[in-house]
């Protein structure tokens, strides 16, 4: 009995416990993998999440900025005995950032073209406020009440949407407005918004029907005036760089396509900058006249 006690095994032989060790390390090893990929689905959930939703909030901010353009108090406008002859306040400019050097107020719609970020156009809107006893208000980029004031040009409120990059290079969608002060600032409105194209359909005979779509380049200060409806478009990236393997061909996204079916306007992925991208697109009636009088029809 004795003898028994003395040869009863206390511990764990060297090979079982480097068994044992090899079992946890690969426990261990599994369940970082399952972290791993739970952590990847949710940032790549997440992103897609980010993706559409500065996509869609973009979007809807454009066309209700879009929809205010000539917006004027016609009870005002209508009680004048001689009604006066304003400018359109709808402009666009065809691949350019120099937001900075536009001052729509003063006559000023020119700015350096052939620079814009990734090839973005630049959007001009221009309204008047609503009288105080309207139901509603007419309100900037930055969400302040815009005045309603003389019928002047000069008194006219104008707001100026572009692409440009912001802290971190990273691109957004940006707006410059007048202050309190009378002074341009510029707010970002939405981070990760890479390219913005602009298309406009125009009425050419003046039956309120679109008959052809432009450019900016292709519209001079007469068809301005005959814009019915804006197409947007809008290219926007996620936050997460994604791997690829060597030799994967560049991802393209046509933001818009000509009437022929080819690419208006192709943004091609850098190598090395794979991300999660979507193109949001819509069309935007205008739905305040750009003119009090009735306008003459163009000749053919």
């Amino acid at each position: 009995m004795k003898t028994h006690q003395r040869h009863r095994q206390r511990g764990l032989t060297l090979v079982e416990m480097m068994a044992a060790l090899a079992v946890g390390l690969l426990v261990i090893l599994a369940a970082t993998a399952l972290l791993h990929n739970a952590r990847a689905a949710y940032q790549d959930i997440d992103d897609a999440g980010r993706v559409q939703e500065t996509g869609r909030m973009a979007l809807a901010h454009l066309a209700d900025a879009v929809r205010q353009a000539n917006h004027l108090p016609w009870e005002t406008a209508l009680a004048m005995e001689r009604p006066p002859a304003l400018a359109p306040g709808l402009h666009g400019i065809d691949n350019s950032r120099q937001a900075n050097r536009l001052d729509p107020a003063q006559g000023n719609f020119s700015a350096g073209a052939g620079n814009g970020f990734n090839r973005s156009d630049i959007l001009l809107l221009g309204f008047f406020g609503a009288p105080a006893h309207a139901a509603g208000s007419i309100v900037n980029c930055s969400g302040a009440s815009v005045p309603a004031g003389p019928l002047e040009e000069r008194a006219r409120s104008w707001v100026i949407y572009y692409i440009a990059p912001g802290t971190g290079n990273e691109p957004e969608l940006r707006c410059r407005y007048r202050g309190k002060s009378g002074a341009w600032t510029s707010d970002a409105l939405a981070r990760g918004v890479e390219a913005m194209q602009l298309r406009y359909a125009v009425d050419s005979d003046g039956d309120g029907l679109p008959d052809r779509w432009l450019d900016a380049s292709a519209i001079d200060a007469a068809l301005w005036q005959r814009v019915v409806l804006v197409r947007i478009a809008l290219l926007v990236r996620g936050n997460q760089r994604r791997p690829s393997a060597p030799g994967t061909p560049a991802r393209s996204y046509d933001l818009f396509l000509t009437d022929s079916g080819d690419a208006g306007y192709r943004f091609v992925e850098k190598e090395g900058d794979r991300r999660l991208r979507a193109v949001f697109q819509t069309t935007v009636l205008l739905r305040n006249a750009a003119s009090i009088p009735p306008l003459p029809a163009l000749p053919p």
